[in-house]
C-alpha cells in the first residue's frame, strides 16, 4: 500500500535485555529499543489482527482511510491489510498480501486481477523491528495493558513508533509516518487462527 505499507523495512533485529546499572538487587531497566521492537517475533504469538486508520494526501487532497489486517508469525511469516476510502465521491479499496517474499495487491476500481511482485519489504512479523535511530520513549498504559514505547526509522528514512505489551511481548499499536501520510495499526485480537494465503493463480498477473 503506497510503497509497501509506507515503505517500512523488513529488518529483524536480535533481542536482548538492557539491565540498569547498579549493585546486586538493582531493578532491571527496560529492554533496549531494538529488543522492544523485536519482542513480538520472539514471543509465543502465532497471529495478530489489527485495525487500520489513517490519513493520506495526494495532489493537495487529503482523505481518511480505514480497514484492517493481520500478521502471521508462524514460519514463513506473512501479513495482509485492506483499506477503504472515498475520493471525489468514488469508493476505493486496496488489499495487499505479503507471503514469503511475494506481494499480492488488489484494487477497486481495477482490472479484477491481483498483481504479484517480489519484495524484500512487504508487511510481515519483522516489518516493525526497525532499522536505525532506535529510541526508548517510556512506559505507557494502554487499554490492553502496560506497554513499552519505542521508535525507530526504517531504511527509507520513515519514522515509526511501536507500543509493545510488557507482559507478553505482543504488539499493541504501531504508528507509521511518511511525509504527509500517516497510519495507525491498533491490535485487537491474538492467536485466533488467522491464515493468509495467496490468491488463486488464475486471478494473478505479474507486476
Amino acid at each position: 500500500m503506497l510503497h509497501r505499507f509506507v515503505a517500512i523495512a523488513a529488518v529483524t533485529v536480535g533481542a536482548g535485555l538492557l539491565a540498569a546499572c547498579g549493585g546486586p538487587g538493582a531493578p532491571l531497566g527496560p529492554p533496549s529499543p531494538q529488543a522492544i521492537l523485536a519482542k513480538p517475533v520472539h514471543s509465543n504469538l502465532k497471529d495478530a489482527h489489527f485495525l487500520v486508520t489513517g490519513k493520506f494526501s495526494n495532489a493537495g487532497v487529503s482523505v481518511d482511510i480505514s480497514g484492517d489486517g493481520a500478521l502471521v508469525y508462524r514460519s514463513p511469516g506473512a501479513g495482509e491489510f485492506k483499506f477503504q476510502t472515498t475520493v471525489a465521491g468514488q469508493q476505493i479499496s486496496f488489499e495487499d498480501r505479503s507471503i514469503n517474499g511475494t506481494d499480492y495487491t488488489f484494487t477497486i476500481p481495477g482490472s479484477g486481477k491481483w498483481t504479484s511482485k517480489a519484495t524484500t519489504s512487504g508487511l510481515g512479523p519483522t516489518s516493525f523491528s526497525g532499522a536505525s535511530a532506535f529510541k526508548y520513549v517510556g512506559e505507557e498504559n494502554l487499554p490492553k495493558g502496560k506497554a513499552w514505547h519505542a521508535t525507530a526509522t526504517d531504511k527509507d528514512g520513515n519514522p515509526f513508533d511501536g507500543w509493545i505489551r510488557e507482559s507478553d511481548g505482543y504488539p499493541l499499536k504501531y504508528t507509521i509516518t511518511q511525509q504527509s501520510n500517516a497510519l495507525t495499526l491498533s491490535f485487537d485480537k491474538y492467536n485466533t487462527g488467522e491464515s493468509i494465503v495467496a490468491p488463486p493463480a488464475s486471478l494473478v498477473v505479474q507486476g
